[in-house]
């Protein structure tokens, strides 16, 4: 384990312990790498969204569901507290998408008629909607492949760091990468896996 691996163990440990001090500063730890993976994935998977949300409220909304969740649930390791930041940040980004597509219906409606071209020439339903059935198809995968998947993709944990996190063989975490994106490709291509 890393010394940043085991300092954040610890304070798992006491903030399991009662210790509201503890939590607070587990996730302030979080809030850089959240910030890091929103803009990752915002950037790459939901630019249509740029336009409408700023990186800040993308970080503070997945940051406040995070400190209820983790209120809630007490992850009891590092490697549950990051699956459960990436959860959490797919479902405010998931709930962004669905804000803006209503948002953009009403104003298709409303300014052009129905069926006419939404008034944002940047709002691209069909891509929107590939990368949200991505993001919801991310839940779907088997559960040793959907940890390693939310741990290098969403978290942008080397696979070296997600061998050591699971106690797994290196080789083992780049098996399981390729299964979980092989399977993604796969049932985003129409074919079950």
């Amino acid at each position: 384990m890393t010394e940043d691996t085991v300092q954040l163990q610890g304070l798992i440990d006491r903030a399991q312990a009662g210790d509201r001090a503890a939590r607070h500063e587990l996730l302030s730890r979080a809030c850089d790498r959240l910030r890091r993976l929103a803009a990752k994935i915002f950037r790459e998977s939901f630019p249509a969204l740029q336009n409408r949300h700023e990186l800040d409220s993308v970080v503070h909304e997945t940051w406040l569901r995070l400190a209820q969740a983790v209120e809630a649930a007490s992850p009891p390791t590092v490697v549950d507290f990051f699956r459960l930041a990436a959860h959490k940040i797919r479902q405010v980004l998931l709930d962004m998408v669905d804000r803006h597509r209503r948002q953009a219906a009403r104003e298709a409606v409303g300014l052009t008629g129905v069926g006419g071209d939404p008034v944002d020439g940047t709002y691209d339903p069909a891509r929107l909607a590939e990368w949200t059935e991505f993001h919801r198809q991310v839940d779907e995968l088997p559960a040793d492949q959907r940890t390693v998947f939310e741990l290098h993709h969403y978290l942008g944990l080397p696979q070296a760091e997600v061998a050591r996190l699971l106690d797994l063989h290196p080789r083992k975490v780049s098996y399981l990468w390729i299964e979980a994106t092989d399977r993604l490709a796969a049932r985003m291509d129409g074919h079950d896996h």
